[in-house]
This record gives C-alpha cells, sequence and structure tokens, in this order.
C-alpha cells in the first residue's frame, strides 16, 4: 500500500495526526530509496504550507525542517538546494510563530554538501528586513548568530562581497542582547568575525556595539547548575574590543577612562585589555596615552593588599613595554616610556624604609626588564651602580639584603636576554657586591650574597674566586646554620662546575683534604656532604668516590656518614642524572658496597635507623640503571638474601630496595619466590618496618606487572595466600587492612577495577568499632603521594585521575550505609576527609549536596584533622556560591561560631572565621541578616584571642557582618 505522503492528502494528515513527526525516517528512507522526490514532497505538503491558519503551517514547517535536519548532508544537489533555500527565505516574510523552525531549518541546509554561498545574499536580506532579531526568544537569536557563524566559515571571500549592508545587519542583530550564553557565544565568535570582514564606515558603530558590555556587570543566578559567570564574560568580551588595529583610539580612550574607575572589576578588566590590545594596536596608537598609561598602571601596580590588580598592571606593563620595544630603531618613545619608569623607581626605592616597599618597586622595574631586550638592556645599565650606591648608602640589612637580591634577579634577565656582553662594567660591581656582602659575619648578608653568586658563577673573574671560596670551605667545616651550609655547598658546585682545577686544588685536595678525611670527627659529615655534591660533576666523580666507598668498605665508624652523604647527593634528581648514577654503578660498584655494610650491619644488629639511607641509595641507584643493569644485580643477589631471610627478617629490607625500583619487564620467574616472602612478611613479622615494606613492595609488584598473564599469576598467588591465612586470628586484622590499604593503592593507580574488592574491605573495618581508626588510617594511605613509594622514579604506573576515580568510587559504596554510632561515624567522615582533601575542587563542584552534608556533619567532631579539611571544603564551596550552603546556615553558622574558639589549633580558628567572613561576602543581604546580630554578639570572643592572626581574621569577619544590609553594600568588593 502506497504511504500517505507520495498523495496530495498528506496535508490533512499532517494538520491532524499528532505524531505525524514520528514518521520522518520512513519519509526520508522513500527520498533516499528514489521512490519520491523531495520536490514532490513540497508540492504533497502545499495544503499544509500555504494554509490559511498559521498553526498549521508551522506545524508544517516543522515536519518540513525535521525531514531537511535528518537526511544526509550529501544526498540533494545543488538545484535542490537552491530551491529549498528560496522557499525558505520566503518563509521569513511569514507569521512570527512561523519564525523558529525557519531559522532552525535554513540551519540545515546551510550544512548541506552542495549548498552554494550565492543563495546566503538574499537570505540576509530578507532576514535583516523581516526578522527583529532581539524580538525573537534566546534560541531563535542564537540560531540567527550560528547562521552568520557557520557561512563566514564556509566562505569568507564571499560574505566579503555583501558588503556594508550585511555588517549594518549584523551589527543590528547583536545590539541589545542581553542573554549571558547568547553573549558568550558571540563574544567568541566576533572577533572571527572582525579579522575577516571590513568594517568600512561602520567601525564606530560596531565598536559602540560592542563597548556598551564593558564592564561586564553580571551576576549568574545561584540556581544554575551551568551558569555563565562574569568572568567566563568579561574574559570573552575583551579580545572583541581590540580584534582590529581600527578600534585603537576608541578602545585606548575606554580603557583610560575605566582605570580611573572606583570598579575593582573595572580597573582588572581594564588593565587585562591592555595587555590583550598590545597584540593587536599599532605602536603609534599608544603614543597619545603613554603618560596617562603609565600613571594609571602605577596606581594600581603599588596597591597594597589586592594582589589580582597587581597582578593584572604587571601583565599590562610588560605587554605596554614590550609592544613599544619594536620601534626602538625608529624613534625615542620608548627609551623615554621606560626611562620614565626607571626614574620614577628610583624615586620609590630611595624613600624605602622596609623591605617589602624595597620589593614592590623593584618587581616593577623587573616586570619592565622582562618584557624586551632591548628595556633589559636599559633598566640593568641604570639600576647596577644606583643599587650599589644604594647599598653604600642604605644601612638598614633588610635593605641591603634585598638589594642584592635586586641585582641578582637582575643579572638573571640580562644573561635571558642575551645582553651580558654589553654590560660587562655593571657584572662587576654586582660580583664585588657579593663579595662585600659574603664578608659580613651575618648568615643573611651571606646567604644573599652566595645565592647571587651561583647565578653569576660562569662570569666572576679568577682573582675573585679565591677570597669567595676561602669565606665558602669556612662556612662548610665550621658554620651551623644548616640553610647557610646548604647555600655554601650550591655555591662550591656552582664555582666548581666552571673553574674544576681550582676548586680541586683550594678545596678537594686543600680545605676539605679528601686523602685525611675521616680524621676531623667533627665537621666529617659537613664535607661528606660538599664532597657528594661536588661527585656529580665529571672531573671530581672518580677521585671522590673511590675514596667515599673506601671508607664505607674500611671505616665502620665513619660509613654511615658516608651513606647518608651520598643518598642525599644521589636523591637530588638536578645534581644526579640517571646517565650519571648508571657510571658511577658501572665503574665504582656502588650497589656492592652499600649491600656488603647493609649485610654486615644487620648481621651485628646495630640501630636499625642508620640502614634508612643504605636501602634508599639503593633503592634509587637501581631506579636509575637499565633494565640489563638492573638483572644482573638481582640475579647475584637474590638467592642469597632470600636464604639469609631465613634467620632474619630485616635482611628484606635489603631485598626490598633491590625489586622496589625494577622495570616492569623484569618480572619473571624469581618474583614468585619475592612475592611469598613479601606476603608471608607483611602479615606475620614482628618488625613493623619489614611488615611496611613488605606491604609496599607486594603493592610495587600488583602495579608495575604487565597485564595479562603475568598480573594474573600474581593475583591469584596473593588470593591464594589470604584465603590461607587463619580466620580466628584477630591480631592479623590491623595488619591485612594495611596491606589492604598497600594493594587498593597499587590497583586503583594502574586503572585497574580490582581495586574495588579491597576498597569493599576497607570500608567494611571503617565501619566496625574495632578496626574503624586502622580503615580510616587505609583511606589516607591510598590518596596520599610519596616520594619513596609508588612514584614515577620507581617505574611506577600513575593514572593522572585515580584521586577523582578514589572519590567517586568511595562515594558510591558509602551511598547506602546505614546510621553509624557516633566513634565510628567520626572516623568514616574522617575518611571521607582524607579523600576530599586530594579531590581537585573541579570535582568538588559536581557534587555539592552529597559533599556538604559530610562537612556539616564533620564540624560537630573534635578531630582537628577532619576539622581543617571540611572547614576548607566548605569555604571553597562559599566562595562559590553553593546554595546548599545558604540553604543550611541556620546549622553551619553556630558550629563555625564555636568552632572560631576551638582552643586546640589555631588554624581551625582562622578557617572558621574565614568561612564566617566570606559567607558575610558571598550570599545575599535577604539570607544573612536573620543571623546578623547573633553572629556580631558570637564572634566577639575571637577579638581576644592570645594569637595576631585569629584576632586579624576576627576583626575582618566582624567588619564584614556588621556591613550585612548597611546602605550602599557591595557584594563585589
Amino acid at each position: 500500500m502506497e504511504s500517505i505522503w507520495f498523495k496530495p492528502e498528506f496535508s490533512n494528515e499532517i494538520i491532524q495526526n499528532p505524531d505525524i513527526l514520528d514518521q520522518t525516517q520512513n519519509v526520508i528512507t522513500d527520498i533516499i530509496s528514489g521512490r519520491i522526490e523531495i520536490t514532490t514532497l513540497v508540492e504533497n505538503m502545499a495544503g499544509v504550507l500555504t494554509s490559511k491558519e498559521v498553526d498549521n503551517r508551522e506545524k508544517g514547517m516543522r515536519f518540513f525542517t525535521k525531514i531537511l535536519m535528518e537526511l544526509p548532508q550529501d544526498y540533494l544537489s545543488d538545484i535542490q538546494i537552491k530551491f529549498i533555500s528560496k522557499f525558505y527565505v520566503d518563509r521569513l516574510k511569514d507569521n512570527h510563530k512561523i519564525i523558529p523552525t525557519v531559522l532552525e531549518g535554513y540551519l540545515a541546509v546551510i550544512d548541506m554538501k552542495n549548498y552554494n554561498m550565492q543563495n546566503c545574499g538574499e537570505f540576509f536580506t530578507t532576514l535583516f528586513r523581516e526578522v527583529p532579531c532581539q524580538s525573537q526568544v534566546r534560541q531563535d537569536r542564537y540560531h540567527i548568530y550560528l547562521t552568520v557563524q557557520k557561512l563566514l566559515e564556509r566562505d569568507v571571500n564571499y560574505i566579503k562581497t555583501l558588503g556594508p549592508d550585511f555588517v549594518y545587519g549584523v551589527i543590528s542583530s547583536i545590539e541589545g542582547e542581553r542573554d549571558p550564553r547568547n553573549l558568550l557565544f558571540l563574544f567568541n565568535f566576533i572577533p572571527i568575525f572582525l579579522k575577516h570582514v571590513p568594517l568600512g564606515h561602520l567601525t564606530e558603530e560596531m565598536f559602540d556595539v560592542i563597548s556598551c558590555y564593558y564592564p561586564i556587570d553580571f551576576h549568574p543566578s545561584p540556581n544554575d547548575p551551568a551558569a555563565v559567570t562574569r568572568q567566563d564574560l568579561a574574559s570573552a568580551l575583551i579580545p572583541c574590543l581590540c580584534a582590529v588595529p581600527e578600534f585603537a583610539e576608541h578602545c585606548l580612550v575606554l580603557l583610560v577612562e575605566k582605570l580611573d574607575s572606583s570598579l575593582r572589576v573595572a580597573k582588572i578588566d581594564s588593565l587585562k585589555l591592555l595587555a590583550e590590545s598590545c597584540k593587536t594596536f599599532t605602536t603609534e596608537s599608544y603614543k597619545p596615552f603613554l603618560k596617562t598609561l603609565w600613571s594609571s598602571i602605577h596606581r594600581e601596580i603599588t596597591h597594597k593588599t589586592d594582589n589580582e590588580l597587581k597582578m593584572a598592571a604587571h601583565e599590562a606593563l610588560s605587554a605596554l613595554v614590550s609592544k613599544l620595544a619594536t620601534t626602538v630603531n625608529t624613534d625615542q618613545e620608548f627609551e623615554n616610556f621606560v626611562k620614565g619608569i626607571i626614574i620614577s623607581i628610583q624615586t620609590a626605592l630611595a624613600g624605602s624604609t622596609t623591605a617589602s616597599q624595597f620589593s614592590q618597586s623593584s618587581k616593577i622595574l623587573l616586570t619592565t626588564a622582562n618584557a624586551s631586550k632591548e628595556s633589559c638592556y636599559l633598566v640593568v645599565k641604570c639600576m647596577v651602580p644606583a643599587i650599589s650606591a644604594y647599598y653604600e648608602f642604605k644601612t638598614s640589612s633588610k635593605l641591603q639584603i634585598a638589594s642584592i637580591e635586586f641585582l641578582g634577579d637582575l643579572y638573571d634577565l640580562a644573561k635571558h636576554w642575551n645582553v651580558l656582553q654589553d654590560l660587562n662594567e655593571n657584572i662587576d660591581v654586582i660580583v664585588q657586591l657579593c663579595l662585600l656582602a659574603v664578608s659580613q659575619t651575618t648568615s643573611n648578608y651571606q646567604i644573599a650574597g652566595f645565592r647571587t653568586i651561583i647565578k653569576m658563577a660562569d662570569v666572576i673573574k679568577s682573582n675573585l674566586i679565591l677570597p669567595f671560596v676561602e669565606v665558602l670551605t669556612y662556612n662548610v667545616q665550621h658554620s651551623q646554620d644548616s640553610e647557610l651550609l646548604k647555600i655554601s655547598v650550591e655555591a662550591i658546585h656552582a664555582i666548581a662546575t666552571h673553574n674544576p682545577e681550582m676548586i680541586m686544588n683550594l678545596v678537594v685536595k686543600g680545605k676539605c683534604d679528601l686523602n685525611n678525611l675521616t680524621e676531623d670527627k667533627i665537621n666529617l659529615q659537613k664535607r661528606l656532604n660538599l664532597l657528594s655534591n661536588l661527585a656529580s660533576i665529571d672531573d671530581f666523580t672518580k677521585l671522590i668516590i673511590e675514596e667515599m666507598l673506601k671508607i664505607i668498605t674500611e671505616n665502620e665508624e665513619s660509613a654511615p656518614k658516608v651513606i647518608e652523604a651520598l643518598n642525599e647527593a644521589i636523591s637530588d634528581t638536578t645534581l644526579y642524572t640517571e646517565e650519571k648514577i648508571t657510571e658511577i654503578e658501572s665503574d665504582h660498584g656502588l650497589i656492592d658496597s652499600v649491600i656488603n655494610w647493609l649485610l654486615r650491619e644487620i648481621k651485628l644488629g646495630t640501630c636499625e635507623e642508620s640502614y634508612n639511607h643504605g636501602f634508599t641509595l639503593i633503592a634509587n641507584t637501581i631506579s636509575s640503571l637499565p633494565s640489563d643493569k638492573q638483572h644482573q644485580i638481582l640475579l647475584k643477589y637474590t638467592k642469597e638474601l632470600i636464604d639469609l631471610c631465613k634467620t632474619n627478617d630485616l635482611n628484606f629490607l635489603v631485598i626490598e630496595s633491590l625489586y622496589l625500583s625494577i622495570h616492569e619487564n623484569l618480572y619473571d620467574f624469581v618474583i614468585k619466590d619475592i612475592m611469598s616472602l613479601s606476603l608471608r612478611l607483611s602479615l606475620n613479622s614482628d618488625n613493623d618496618t619489614v611488615r611496611l615494606k613488605a606491604c609496599v613492595l607486594v603493592a610495587h609488584f600488583l602495579n608495575k606487572v604487565e597485564h595479562g598473564q603475568k598480573f594474573d599469576f600474581l593475583y591469584e598467588l596473593l588470593k591464594d595466600y589470604l584465603s590461607s591465612c587463619r580466620r580466628d586470628d584477630l591480631s592479623l586484622c590491623p595488619r591485612l587492612i594495611q596491606l589492604y590499604a598497600w594493594i587498593t593503592k597499587a590497583l586503583v593507580m594502574r586503572s585497574s577495577g580490582q581495586f574495588l574488592f579491597w576498597l569493599e574491605k576497607i570500608l567494611v573495618s571503617i565501619t566496625n568499632e574495632d578496626y574503624a581508626k586502622e580503615g580510616a588510617e587505609a583511606i589516607r594511605l591510598i590518596v596520599t603521594d610519596f616520594q619513596e613509594y609508588l612514584s614515577r622514579r620507581q617505574h611506577c604506573r600513575i593514572t593522572p585521575f585515580y584521586k577523582q576515580r578514589m572519590f567517586q568510587s568511595f562515594s558510591n559504596l558509602t551511598g547506602k550505609l546505614d546510621l553509624l554510632n557516633s566513634e565510628v561515624k567520626e572516623y568514616y567522615l574522617l575518611s571521607w576527609a582524607y579523600i576530599l582533601e586530594k579531590t581537585p575542587k573541579s570535582v568538588l563542584n559536581n557534587h555539592p549536596n552529597r559533599v556538604s552534608c559530610l562537612v556539616i556533619d564533620g564540624l560537630e567532631y573534635d578531630n582537628k584533622e577532619l576539622l581543617q579539611v571540611m572547614l576548607d571544603v566548605l569555604c571553597h564551596y562559599v566562595q562559590a556560591k553553593h546554595v546548599t550552603v545558604a540553604d543550611s546556615l541556620q546549622t553551619i553558622l553556630p558550629r563555625l561560631i564555636k568552632l572560631s574558639t576551638y582552643v586546640k589549633s589555631m588554624d581551625v580558628r582562622i578557617k572558621s572565621l574565614q568561612c564566617l567572613f566570606e559567607i558575610a561576602k558571598v550570599y545575599p543581604t535577604s539570607v544573612l541578616l536573620p543571623y546578623k546580630q547573633d553572629v556580631l554578639l558570637d564572634i566577639a570572643p575571637s577579638l581576644d584571642d592570645k594569637k595576631r592572626l585569629v584576632r586579624n581574621m576576627a576583626v575582618q569577619a566582624r567588619t564584614r557582618w556588621f556591613l550585612v544590609g548597611a546602605p550602599g553594600e557591595n557584594k563585589e568588593n
């Protein structure tokens, strides 16, 4: 039987059948199969498309539009599309009820493969004449904007030919748009439009239409789950205002005006606009405004408390200086501008009475110098002599130290911009000043001087090296200041890198007397730290490492100190590369020496703490070796160590350090023995450290082993062993929970779904009174990163979002928990706190209802760890303006007031007061007024807190609450 759409009666069917839209796929099938032409279909729909009843015509258009949207985009020919396009253009003149479907349908038409751009000229002419854009609903306005965008992307050259009438039509369509989503679309599209379509005489009109939104004054509805924010709109609007050079004068006049505004967001947006405009406007555009711009930037860049405003001012200054530097060879504007900044800041520096004031002013010069090579040269050339004179003129130690640090920063910039060769005299001045500083007896002077010298180690003249080294070696031998010791070692290393022969003679064979190293027992550790640091330099490696390994082998008393020094140095990846460590192991047998020492110490039963550096040194050395080298070492020691474990569990710690950092391709037959040994010791060893390290090694095996047969083998080995454990031995429970935690961590980090099985076991322990504490500790362990375990240095698999997965999985598992008693609930909430602390705030934003309930419950407990996390999350939710907090203020406010006097933690008191401050700052006056008087009264005791930071926060919170409902209250500020 022939379908109804083959007949003229189809029009009546469309009118009368409410389910006719469900038939579009059947119609499309007949069109594609060739049983009916689309033009024939239109003819059969003539009755409904030309009906006198508007609703009938709208229904017909909706049906035909749906057909077009579902047709393959490459099916219709250009002639058919031209016919349909003409038909839709005519429909633009129809009743306003028809327009939404026409706009939607034409979007489908222009997506067709064979659409001819020449069809759009008539469409736009009719659209702009017949359809007042801002009289349409939001979605229809969006469809108009989207049509313009798609056609521009399709053929920008044809769009240009449409001329001023088209541009005027676009301007008229945009003008008056108020919907934030549409505005965000427009602000992202307009810069593209402006870069391709000439505005001609309509430049000012276009700018006026865009600039009326500046600065953005918008607050999203708190009930909108995916609201467009003020920041979204402001960030998107800025590129529109400076999209083309023709906007320069209009934009800069507006920008200067808004910089003088009292509204903070206007200032920040204007500074960001200035920085952005430098990408587009010509240098000439800025010349009439330079004096005013610098005055405004200087005012905001020296703001006392608003860091965001200051940062925006620094970025604007940097962009402006960089822009002006492009004309350095053609006029004097750039040099005059930079010298004006220098003179202005020199005055501020001269008047500085505190290090903070000096730092604020010097940062302005650093920003200027960092903007371009030319500005760097000018600033360094002018400021080095000035600061040298300043150092002698100022007697304040803090100001003198700040000036040395400033010179070090200037040197960094001069090196970055490659202008050192033009500033030799200035560089010598800095070195001489540093020598003066390090000659002081005060450690702060020396630290500042050496920090700068470390940067300049490659340019110190040979005649000045000796005086620096004299001070440095004296520090290494006699100073008790740990920071000065550390910086002294770094300074010697930096100088040695560029002057190895001098340091070899002056330090290694001289002051440190490598050949008689152990005779000076008092300063041995300090000298060892220096030498192990220097051993990373090729010229020193052989001599120092050989002597150190000799001490490890022959000197029982000094060996632990050598091990400690080597471990500290080799752990620093900035000093020792993997290649360097491999070279040391291959040439000198580092691991052999350390293992022999460890086995000897374990046999003698010396203090366990002295072993730790040795274990870490082995693990870090192994991690740097290629697979074949690792394999050789494992074959050499494994069997012997397994046998030794039979008599002393502590020997397992050597096994753990060897296997901890192996590559994943080394999991061969021997792993079975090590895995079985690790499992046994993880539960049965009497030594806490051995049990922990055994759990860690099990975790490393499960994390790194290849997926498939090898993983399945180890996993079955694990399950078989655990199933053989005695069920009635309650003393095993805490040890099992620790093992479950490491297993869970290993599996979730490699993105294995099997972690859920073990996480459920941990959750069972959390809900048990006897083991809730251990269960919470297990959760903390899972979400905490450890540098020494399951890290990339040990070649472990680390899925980037494993903490988010933990959050989601724990949330799912705990979703249907029954009521918990008070003690269990505290550890349950503490477990949540550990997870929330490590979960990105962007993830928490998606679960405000669930998380806010946990946070509010957590505020009841006398647990510092729990309170700190929950207050932090609460503060975040307040700042993000989540309505869940506003709806619970009756419960939250009394708890925050109580915590503002929490005696066990100053941090908790400060954070609770900060939450009170943010609540008053963010939420509407109508929500806060009922609580105002009670809060003001109850917050008073915190004003007398013993701690100054608490008192300051209490003053801020009380002041903010006092302003609630006051005339002229401004939530933005």
